[in-house]
């Protein structure tokens, strides 16, 4: 006894527009990305309705559930990295939280001198200096003391202004600025990095750029990645 060849075509019954999922905004399921679950399904209905005289491969099953467990892995890796992003973010505002109270060393050249009389300021050496020398200038950019700070090693260095002007004078509480020459062992210049020292006042959490830093002394605030020393 023979059989016939020419079988009809199996038919697969998906379900009707009305009867897919639809998301809280009433697009849909068919247009938003297929999960695990659905994959599952299309597989499983295809064994269900595969043609018994000629089914589907061992290789071609193999394919797929390969294709199954990629899409399951990458599903996970989205989860895992979402989890590690939010953790980072709260241990940065950790981070942050904690140099409330502390001054920290950002870029900048500005040297804020209080009712104490004094002002901190702060630089970068790539190497060891001969001698270092740093000068005060006011808002307008006039040089108003200098100070010799001597020999100094590489790496970050600070000092503090006793607010002492070249002539002697006391110079008022405010805003002013500085600049460091610096010079090796040879008389070559050396180029050295200034940091702004300022008080940490508060930090806001949730911006785009991490934690933000509130500073002190009427400066804006900066982001958490932009302190490069805390004293």
């Amino acid at each position: 006894m023979s059989v016939s060849s020419a079988m009809p075509a199996t038919v697969v019954s998906l379900p009707s527009a009305d009867k897919l999922p639809t998301s809280s905004s009433g697009v849909s399921a068919a247009n938003a990305t297929l999960n695990e679950n659905d994959f599952f399904t299309l597989m499983t209905t295809q064994l269900e309705n595969q043609d018994p005289l000629n089914p589907m491969s061992s290789t071609d099953f193999a394919a797929e559930l390969a294709q199954f467990s990629t899409a399951n892995g990458v599903q996970n890796l989205e989860t895992t990295m979402t989890s590690l992003g939010t953790q980072l973010g709260t241990t940065g505002g950790i981070q942050a939280a904690n140099l409330v109270g502390k001054s920290v060393g950002v870029s900048g050249n500005s040297l804020v001198l209080g009712q104490s009389g004094t002002a901190a300021g702060a630089f970068n050496l790539p190497s060891s200096a001969q001698d270092v020398v740093v000068t005060v200038s006011d808002a307008a950019g006039n040089a108003i003391g200098q100070f010799d700070l001597g020999a100094m090693a590489a790496g970050t260095q600070s000092f503090t202004w006793n607010g002492q002007e070249s002539d002697g004078s006391t110079a008022s509480a405010g805003a002013y600025q500085f600049s460091v020459s610096a010079t090796n062992a040879a008389g070559a210049a050396i180029t050295a990095a200034p940091l702004t020292v300022v008080p940490v006042t508060g930090v806001a959490l949730g911006g785009t750029n991490g934690p933000m830093l509130d500073l002190g002394n009427g400066l804006a605030p900066v982001a958490l990645s932009s302190v490069q020393q805390i004293f």
